[in-house]
């Protein structure tokens, strides 16, 4: 601890100390705090002294307290008890807590090794990628017509056209162009939604484990995330009304179809249910739908899109991206909904000036309208089919009497796997855990990372070749067989 300042009350001295040390990583996830008598001893103050300290770092969502295990550093950012009075230090504009930031960095400092397989990248490796098609499309830019500043802030209309119908003959989801905005990725889409649509310390409902909670949007827009949980079916809609009495939850967010990670898909009566809960409740949806271009049987998936079963066209926002299907550098995605909502978002991009490229909406309309799409479509089905394949049968051969697969066999799609260890015992600390990987020459991300406890991890087949597959599976046996005898 700091030396005292006369001007500064010790128990802002001890919060300031324990905040800058958790920041920072010197006090990772999980790290146990003295107690509050043993810290009062150490420092010779008052107990009440340090009370008030550790009052405040929980306000702010650093540590937590619970019955048997003591106070440590917070290891998730889920919600676990309702707030009867605003946390304003939460919502200040503050660098925000992010308890698994040292777990993502390590990570991405390490994308770039050539000796570590990287099954963590949510992109298409190259030879996936549909360069011929975007290099015929880059061809039929229209250069001619000027590009302005002043250009309709829902984005270029001949775009919105073309994705009006792509989006009706390929998903069955029918939005008009009037009623789309064109926005740099799902990233962009979900700020502005919580900039423009929430407000600090409101609650949103997510579903966990998510890509969502992964993002930090939320987070960064002083959000509460409540954790909805999920099975092999996705969320589970009845915990909703609980919820929603508990925190006041005013909006849901959602991954219905290959849900990343855990690959689930949302039966047709669950979709159904939330969409009824949520119209009693009046609360909306956000449906972020990524992948649902990408199934790899016959048929895709026998579900509709929630934003199509809502026939009110009133209680759901519809997301999506070119990125999955396309390039992920092209970003662009776009938002589907009531007009009267897609007109305030495009009021509010225009406001912050962060609005897509006039030239990359161009060249994604040239792209949609080639006409090798579908047959590209097709062959990436089964290129990520196949590779999906493999990596299961890996996956068996070398990794079978420790991991299993939280994820349903029928109807697959999308990019990911999602596992999780058999024996909780072998669970050690993500950072740890990732440490000893990349000594192995494997890279992945681990539970944490979307919100789940220790001994989870989800891999991707998308971006790595078949030679890396099988050889990553590999390493990871070997990772596994040395945690066994740890």
């Amino acid at each position: 601890m700091p030396e005292a300042a006369n001007d500064i009350p010790i128990y802002k001295q001890i919060c300031t100390y324990f905040e800058n040390e958790i920041r920072s990583g010197s006090l990772q996830t999980g790290a146990r705090l003295p107690t509050e008598r043993e810290l009062a001893s150490r420092l010779c103050v008052n107990r009440s002294t340090v009370t008030v300290a550790y009052d405040e770092l929980r306000a702010l969502g650093l540590i937590e307290s619970r019955q048997g295990s003591g106070t440590r550093v917070c290891g998730l950012l889920w919600e676990t008890k309702p707030v009867k009075q605003p946390r304003w230090q939460r919502h200040a504009r503050k660098p925000m807590f992010d308890a698994v930031a040292p777990i993502r960095s390590r990570i991405h400092q390490s994308l770039g090794r050539k000796d570590v397989i990287q099954m963590v990248r949510g992109e298409l490796s190259p030879d996936l990628m549909p360069l011929d098609l975007l290099q015929n499309a880059s061809q039929k830019v229209n250069c001619e017509s000027p590009f302005s500043y002043f250009e309709d802030f829902r984005g270029d209309i001949r775009l919105r056209s073309t994705l009006s119908r792509f989006l009706n003959a390929h998903i069955n989801v029918k939005a008009d162009p009037d009623q789309l905005m064109i926005t740099s990725g799902v990233k962009h889409s979900l700020s502005l939604i919580a900039r423009t649509l929430l407000q600090p310390g409101d609650a949103i409902a997510v579903e966990g484990p998510s890509y969502l909670y992964a993002m930090q949007v939320f987070a960064e827009e002083g959000l509460r995330m409540v954790k909805l949980e999920m099975d092999e079916e996705g969320l589970i809609p009845e915990q909703l009304p609980r919820l929603y009495q508990q925190y006041g939850v005013r909006m849901v967010f959602t991954n219905p179809t290959y849900q990343n990670p855990t690959g689930t898909t949302m039966p047709l009566h669950r979709r159904v249910k939330l969409l009824e809960i949520c119209e009693l409740l009046r609360i909306p949806i956000v449906e972020d739908d990524p992948y649902s271009l990408l199934y790899f049987g016959e048929l895709p998936p026998q579900v509709p899109a929630i934003y199509s079963l809502d026939l009110s066209g009133r209680y759901v926002i519809y997301l999506g991206t070119l990125s999955k299907f396309a390039t992920a550098g092209m970003r662009t995605g776009f938002v589907a909904g009531p007009e009267n909502i897609i007109q305030r978002l495009a009021d509010a991009r225009n406001r912050t000036g962060y609005s897509s490229s006039h030239m990359g909406e161009r060249l994604a309309d040239a792209f949609l309208n080639e006409p090798g799409l579908d047959q590209h479509l097709e062959l990436l089905r089964k290129g990520l089919g196949h590779r999906r394949e493999v990596m299961l049968q890996a996956l068996q051969r070398e990794t079978t009497e420790i991991l299993e697969r939280f994820a349903p066999s029928s109807a697959p799609g999308g990019y990911y796997i999602w596992l999780r260890l058999k024996n909780d015992r072998m669970t050690m600390p993500d950072l740890n855990w990732i440490e000893m990987a990349m000594r192995h020459g494997i890279l992945f991300y681990p539970g944490s990372v979307y919100g789940e406890g220790g001994g989870r991890l989800r891999l991707t087949y998308a971006s790595v070749s078949l030679e890396e597959i099988e050889e990553g599976i590999r390493r990871l046996g070997c990772l596994l067989s040395e945690m066994s005898v740890i």
